[in-house]
Protein backbone atom coordinates (compact mmCIF):
# COMPACT_ATOMS: atom_id res chain seq x y z
CA UNK A 1 0.00 0.00 0.00
CA UNK A 2 1.27 3.45 -0.89
CA UNK A 3 1.66 5.64 2.23
CA UNK A 4 -0.69 8.60 2.68
CA UNK A 5 0.34 11.89 1.09
CA UNK A 6 2.42 10.08 -1.54
CA UNK A 7 -0.23 9.60 -4.22
CA UNK A 8 -2.00 12.21 -6.34
CA UNK A 9 -5.23 11.21 -8.06
CA UNK A 10 -6.06 12.61 -11.49
CA UNK A 11 -9.24 12.19 -13.54
CA UNK A 12 -8.59 12.59 -17.26
CA UNK A 13 -11.66 14.43 -18.56
CA UNK A 14 -10.39 16.36 -21.57
CA UNK A 15 -11.71 14.31 -24.47
CA UNK A 16 -14.09 15.67 -27.10
CA UNK A 17 -16.60 12.83 -26.55
CA UNK A 18 -17.61 12.92 -30.23
CA UNK A 19 -18.98 9.37 -30.32
CA UNK A 20 -20.87 9.90 -27.06
CA UNK A 21 -22.36 13.15 -28.34
CA UNK A 22 -21.87 14.99 -25.04
CA UNK A 23 -19.22 15.62 -22.42
CA UNK A 24 -18.58 12.31 -20.65
CA UNK A 25 -17.57 14.13 -17.48
CA UNK A 26 -21.18 15.25 -17.02
CA UNK A 27 -22.84 11.87 -17.65
CA UNK A 28 -24.84 10.70 -14.66
CA UNK A 29 -23.82 7.45 -12.99
CA UNK A 30 -24.76 6.21 -9.54
CA UNK A 31 -26.64 9.47 -8.96
CA UNK A 32 -23.80 11.86 -9.72
CA UNK A 33 -21.74 13.08 -12.67
CA UNK A 34 -18.90 10.82 -13.77
CA UNK A 35 -16.17 13.33 -12.87
CA UNK A 36 -17.45 13.35 -9.29
CA UNK A 37 -17.75 9.57 -9.15
CA UNK A 38 -14.17 9.12 -10.41
CA UNK A 39 -12.80 11.74 -8.01
CA UNK A 40 -14.51 9.84 -5.20
CA UNK A 41 -12.88 6.58 -6.31
CA UNK A 42 -9.44 8.17 -6.21
CA UNK A 43 -10.06 9.75 -2.82
CA UNK A 44 -11.27 6.44 -1.39
CA UNK A 45 -8.14 4.80 -2.80
CA UNK A 46 -5.98 7.05 -0.61
CA UNK A 47 -5.16 9.97 -2.90
CA UNK A 48 -4.67 13.10 -0.83
CA UNK A 49 -4.73 15.54 -3.78
CA UNK A 50 -7.41 15.13 -6.46
CA UNK A 51 -7.40 16.96 -9.80
CA UNK A 52 -9.26 16.92 -13.09
CA UNK A 53 -7.42 17.49 -16.35
CA UNK A 54 -9.43 19.30 -19.04
CA UNK A 55 -8.63 21.10 -22.26
CA UNK A 56 -8.82 24.91 -22.28
CA UNK A 57 -12.24 26.07 -23.36
CA UNK A 58 -14.16 23.04 -22.13
CA UNK A 59 -17.28 23.77 -20.13
CA UNK A 60 -16.71 24.41 -16.42
CA UNK A 61 -17.91 21.65 -14.11
CA UNK A 62 -18.47 23.53 -10.86
CA UNK A 63 -15.73 21.69 -9.00
CA UNK A 64 -15.56 21.91 -5.20
CA UNK A 65 -12.57 23.58 -3.56
CA UNK A 66 -10.93 20.25 -2.75
CA UNK A 67 -10.76 19.18 -6.44
CA UNK A 68 -8.17 21.00 -8.54
CA UNK A 69 -8.54 21.83 -12.23
CA UNK A 70 -5.50 21.49 -14.49
CA UNK A 71 -5.51 22.27 -18.23
CA UNK A 72 -3.64 20.53 -21.04
CA UNK A 73 -1.04 22.91 -22.50
CA UNK A 74 -1.09 20.98 -25.78
CA UNK A 75 -4.50 20.99 -27.48
CA UNK A 76 -5.86 17.91 -29.25
CA UNK A 77 -2.92 15.68 -28.31
CA UNK A 78 -5.12 13.05 -26.72
CA UNK A 79 -4.61 11.34 -23.37
CA UNK A 80 -0.82 11.62 -23.63
CA UNK A 81 -1.20 15.38 -23.07
CA UNK A 82 -3.49 14.74 -20.12
CA UNK A 83 -0.95 12.39 -18.60
CA UNK A 84 1.78 14.97 -19.17
CA UNK A 85 -0.29 17.59 -17.36
CA UNK A 86 -0.99 15.21 -14.47
CA UNK A 87 2.66 14.34 -13.91
CA UNK A 88 3.89 17.88 -14.49
CA UNK A 89 1.57 19.38 -11.85
CA UNK A 90 1.85 16.61 -9.29
CA UNK A 91 4.08 17.07 -6.27
CA UNK A 92 4.02 13.39 -5.31
CA UNK A 93 6.26 10.68 -6.74
CA UNK A 94 3.29 8.61 -7.91
CA UNK A 95 0.10 9.62 -9.73
CA UNK A 96 -3.03 7.49 -10.04
CA UNK A 97 -4.68 8.24 -13.38
CA UNK A 98 -8.30 7.36 -14.14
CA UNK A 99 -10.23 8.09 -17.32
CA UNK A 100 -13.58 9.76 -16.75
CA UNK A 101 -15.37 7.13 -18.85
CA UNK A 102 -14.47 3.98 -16.88
CA UNK A 103 -17.44 3.42 -14.55
CA UNK A 104 -16.39 0.04 -13.15
CA UNK A 105 -13.03 0.99 -11.70
CA UNK A 106 -13.26 1.30 -7.92
CA UNK A 107 -10.97 2.20 -5.04
CA UNK A 108 -9.87 -1.42 -4.68
CA UNK A 109 -8.31 -1.25 -8.17
CA UNK A 110 -5.80 1.42 -7.18
CA UNK A 111 -5.16 -0.10 -3.76
CA UNK A 112 -4.35 -3.38 -5.54
CA UNK A 113 -2.07 -1.69 -8.10
CA UNK A 114 -0.43 0.24 -5.28
CA UNK A 115 0.95 -2.98 -3.81
CA UNK A 116 3.11 -3.35 -6.93
CA UNK A 117 4.53 0.19 -6.84
CA UNK A 118 7.86 1.45 -5.56
CA UNK A 119 8.83 5.05 -4.82
CA UNK A 120 9.75 5.59 -8.48
CA UNK A 121 7.96 2.64 -10.06
CA UNK A 122 4.33 2.69 -11.09
CA UNK A 123 2.00 -0.16 -12.02
CA UNK A 124 -0.23 -0.93 -14.98
CA UNK A 125 -2.38 -3.94 -15.77
CA UNK A 126 -1.81 -6.13 -18.79
CA UNK A 127 -4.71 -8.10 -20.26
CA UNK A 128 -4.50 -11.73 -21.39
CA UNK A 129 -4.22 -10.47 -25.01
CA UNK A 130 -1.11 -8.47 -24.11
CA UNK A 131 -2.73 -5.03 -24.19
CA UNK A 132 -2.13 -2.64 -21.31
CA UNK A 133 -4.73 -0.55 -19.48
CA UNK A 134 -3.04 2.89 -19.45
CA UNK A 135 -6.05 4.95 -18.35
CA UNK A 136 -6.48 3.25 -14.98
CA UNK A 137 -2.87 3.03 -13.84
CA UNK A 138 -0.34 4.49 -11.44
CA UNK A 139 2.56 6.37 -13.04
CA UNK A 140 5.81 7.62 -11.51
CA UNK A 141 6.71 11.27 -12.03
CA UNK A 142 9.97 10.06 -13.52
CA UNK A 143 7.96 9.09 -16.63
CA UNK A 144 7.50 12.80 -17.37
CA UNK A 145 10.74 13.06 -19.36
CA UNK A 146 9.70 10.39 -21.87
CA UNK A 147 6.17 11.78 -22.17
CA UNK A 148 7.52 15.29 -22.76
CA UNK A 149 9.83 13.94 -25.47
CA UNK A 150 6.94 12.19 -27.23
CA UNK A 151 4.73 15.27 -27.13
CA UNK A 152 7.50 17.51 -28.44
CA UNK A 153 8.36 15.19 -31.31
CA UNK A 154 4.73 14.67 -32.28
CA UNK A 155 5.67 11.12 -33.20
CA UNK A 156 4.24 8.20 -31.24
CA UNK A 157 1.49 9.39 -28.90
CA UNK A 158 0.14 5.92 -28.17
CA UNK A 159 -0.22 5.20 -24.45
CA UNK A 160 0.26 1.48 -25.13
CA UNK A 161 3.62 2.19 -26.74
CA UNK A 162 4.50 4.52 -23.87
CA UNK A 163 3.64 1.84 -21.31
CA UNK A 164 5.87 -0.68 -23.08
CA UNK A 165 8.76 1.82 -23.12
CA UNK A 166 8.30 2.65 -19.43
CA UNK A 167 8.27 -1.04 -18.53
CA UNK A 168 11.52 -1.55 -20.45
CA UNK A 169 13.01 1.30 -18.40
CA UNK A 170 11.73 -0.28 -15.18
CA UNK A 171 9.49 2.69 -14.43
CA UNK A 172 6.28 0.65 -14.69
CA UNK A 173 5.49 -2.85 -13.47
CA UNK A 174 3.14 -4.96 -15.53
CA UNK A 175 0.41 -6.58 -13.42
CA UNK A 176 -1.48 -9.43 -15.12
CA UNK A 177 -5.22 -8.77 -15.31
CA UNK A 178 -7.07 -12.08 -15.05
CA UNK A 179 -9.69 -12.74 -17.73
CA UNK A 180 -12.45 -12.86 -15.11
CA UNK A 181 -11.63 -9.25 -14.14
CA UNK A 182 -11.83 -7.76 -17.66
CA UNK A 183 -15.30 -6.40 -16.89
CA UNK A 184 -13.64 -3.77 -14.69
CA UNK A 185 -11.91 -2.01 -17.59
CA UNK A 186 -14.99 -1.42 -19.75
CA UNK A 187 -15.44 2.19 -20.82
CA UNK A 188 -18.21 4.37 -22.21
CA UNK A 189 -17.52 5.53 -25.76
CA UNK A 190 -21.05 5.62 -27.20
CA UNK A 191 -24.57 5.95 -25.74
CA UNK A 192 -25.02 2.21 -26.34
CA UNK A 193 -22.15 1.42 -23.98
CA UNK A 194 -24.19 2.81 -21.08
CA UNK A 195 -27.00 0.29 -21.58
CA UNK A 196 -25.19 -2.84 -20.39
Amino acid sequence: MIPANQLTGVVLAGGHSRRMGRDKATLAHEGRPMWERQAGVLRAAGCDVIALVRQPGQAPLGLPDDVLLWHDPVADAGPLAGLHTALNHSRTLLVAVLAVDMPRIDAWWFQWLGTYCGSNIGAITTRPDGLHEPLAAIYPRTALEEITRRLASGADRSLHSLATELMQRHLLRSVPLPAHELWRVANWNTPEDRKD
